[in-house]
Parts: C-alpha cells; sequence; structure tokens
C-alpha cells in the first residue's frame, strides 16, 4: 500500500546537527520489521519517538473493520508529543512500512531536553503547527471540494509541478484509503478526470499526460490550493 501526502519539514531539516545528534543519542533505538505494530491507539507510554528510518503508517480500525490510514510518517518526523506535553493518549495505531528504525526518548528526558535545547522545542511546535494546517486543509478539502478536484491535488503532491507530464506509481485502492472514501467512488472520480485527458489509468500506475492543465484545473476549483515550484 503506498500513502500519497505532501512532504513536510521534518527534525532533519529544522535541526542544527549537534542538536540532532544530541536529540537522537538521548534516546533509545529499536528496528521494526515490515508490517510490525509499532504503538496501539489508546496507549499511555509518555515520550517522544522520532523515526529515524523506514516509513509509518497511521491509522485505525473502523466500525466494519476495515483499516482507515491517516498519515504516513518519513524519516525525521516525531510522534507521541501530546503524551508528554499534554498527558494525552496516542490516538492512532501505527505499523511499520518496510524495514523501519525510531529512536524513543522517554518523557522526563525529552523534557529536559526542550528546555536545555530551545531549538528542540521549537522545532517540535514547528512540526505541529505544520501537521495542524495540513489537517485543517484536508478537512476543508472534504467539505468543499468534490472528490475529483480532491483526487487531483492529492496525486500532484507526488510529481514534479514544472513538469509537462508524469507518473504516479499507486493504485486506485491507495488513493481510497488514502482520503477515506470507498474504491467504487474513486473509480468513478478517476474516470471523469480521464474523460477530461487529465489522468490515464495503468496497471498499478496513474499516467498525468498533461501536468500543467491539471494543475490550472485544480487552481480553478481552488485558488488558494499551490505546489511548490522549486
Amino acid at each position: 500500500m503506498r500513502v500519497l501526502r505532501a512532504k513536510t519539514r521534518t527534525l532533519y531539516d529544522l535541526l542544527p546537527q549537534p542538536v540532532l545528534d544530541r536529540v537522537l543519542a538521548t534516546g533509545t533505538s529499536r528496528g521494526f520489521k515490515d508490517g510490525q505494530i509499532i504503538q496501539q491507539r489508546g496507549d499511555d507510554r509518555q515520550g517522544i519517538s522520532v523515526l529515524t528510518s523506514g516509513q509509518i503508517v497511521a491509522g485505525n480500525a473502523g466500525a466494519d473493520g476495515s483499516f482507515l490510514v491517516s498519515a504516513l510518517l518519513r524519516p525525521g518526523e516525531t510522534f507521541g508529543e501530546f503524551t508528554v506535553m499534554a498527558g494525552l493518549p496516542h490516538t492512532h495505531t501505527l505499523w511499520s512500512q518496510g524495514e523501519t528504525t525510531i529512536t524513543f526518548i522517554k518523557g522526563s528526558l525529552a523534557t529536559r531536553l526542550m528546555d536545555e535545547e530551545p531549538a528542540f522545542a521549537h522545532a517540535l511546535l514547528t512540526i505541529a503547527l505544520l501537521r495542524n494546517h495540513e489537517l485543517l486543509e484536508f478537512l476543508d478539502a472534504q467539505r468543499r471540494l468534490t472528490l475529483p478536484i480532491r483526487i487531483a491535488q492529492l496525486l500532484l503532491t507526488s510529481v514534479d509541478s514544472k513538469a509537462r507530464a508524469d507518473t504516479v506509481e499507486c493504485r486506485q485502492e491507495d488513493l481510497a484509503v488514502t482520503l477515506g472514501v470507498s474504491r467504487v467512488a474513486t473509480g468513478k472520480a478517476l474516470k471523469r478526470l480521464e474523460q477530461d485527458g487529465m489522468v490515464e489509468l495503468g496497471y498499478g500506475r496513474i499516467d498525468l499526460p498533461d501536468v500543467q492543465g491539471l494543475i490550472a484545473k485544480v487552481e480553478a476549483d481552488d485558488p488558494l490550493f499551490m505546489l511548490p515550484r522549486a
């Protein structure tokens, strides 16, 4: 399964190397095999974890037993901050995607690090605000935009915004899981984009024959939508 998500800044981007080295040295490293559960929803162990290699998928089981994916974490991202800062339990079950390594920092040690290394506290706040912004944008899109446009936005996060054409390696099921909609609804939305010449559906991939046209289509429905053009 592939979860599509725009790249955001992480501890690797936000911390000076000496501070990052100290943060990682303070914690305990642990490896996970592909598909191994890292934590369960409701766990109340206090601490901050840093994903140092691999990927982590976050989600929860639905009422019908299906698993609803909420996010994909990449190296340098963190989780568990609110167990330390707010005394709240974990909200999601996490499992590894591929060989994965995390560094766990106990709550008391994480608190001391934030006091002694203001850059660490600032980085955690920045990451929290970036996630909050991402969540608000996701909720806004669910309420305001059509499913074809939401799918187009998601596909565009995975391609070069300056390209004339590109390909996203993913299945229709991956899009459905990421957006929390049915496979049938996703298929219908993709067919509409295909009829408009915006996508071409292949086996395990979706071709974008006119990236700039797709960007223009999205921006016409959502003028505030932006992609990095660097």
